[in-house]
């Protein structure tokens, strides 16, 4: 792979330098990418490293209470192509109501041509949006958007198990969820058979 330091935005703190880094596969297969700890950026060219997350779906155990809720949920897997009217604009009032600064992000990542979407029902309305992207060996859980009015239910994470049972069914033994840093999206780590990488290996 080609390695780009990118200096722009580059800064010196407490005698370091610091600068943004990103790789250009060449020949890499996305799976192998993953594997390392990269994840997709700018698509199609760009990957980066960071501490990155995965569940491992032969690890992943529900309790009774989580089976139960998760009974209650049904989901369809589609090409993003053809719900793309429905899922932008469940997207854009979740962004909206969030007050998410996302929007040129989910712009960028429209652009993946081999984007899925996966749509989590609950008595036959639309509850949960997850697009992501399915490889060879694994799965990249790209962005997530639940509906408000279900407090009884933890639909971020109910559709992350729901996206790991997908995986199972189709013999895919990870689900990547990109950055599980302490500051941001801690709720990760406390996700059943969840690992995160620390650079050299997963935790």
């Amino acid at each position: 792979m080609k390695i780009i330091f990118d200096h722009s935005k580059g800064h010196i703190k407490d005698d370091r330098i610091f600068c943004e880094v990103f790789a250009i596969p060449e020949g890499e297969k996305e799976c192998e990418l993953l594997e390392l700890g990269f994840l997709p950026c700018q698509p199609p060219l760009y990957w980066y490293q960071a501490r990155s997350c995965r569940i491992n779906n032969n690890k992943v155990n529900f309790s009774s209470k989580r089976k139960k809720i998760l009974s209650q949920l049904q989901i369809q897997i589609f090409p993003y192509k053809d719900v793309k009217e429905d899922v932008d604009s469940f997207f854009a009032n979740y962004i909206q109501f969030k007050k998410f600064d996302m929007l040129s992000s989910y712009t960028n990542n429209s652009s993946f041509d081999d984007l899925k979407v996966m749509e989590v029902k609950y008595k036959d309305k639309v509850v949960v949006y997850t697009r992501f992207r399915e490889f060879e060996k694994s799965l990249l859980d790209i962005e997530t958007a639940i509906t408000q009015d279900m407090p009884k239910f933890s639909l971020g994470k109910d559709a992350i198990l729901l996206l790991s049972n997908y995986g199972k069914t189709k013999g895919i033994n990870y689900v990547y969820l990109y950055e599980s840093y302490d500051d941001y999206f801690p709720y990760k780590l406390e996700i059943t058979g969840m690992e995160y990488w620390e650079g050299e290996k997963w935790i």
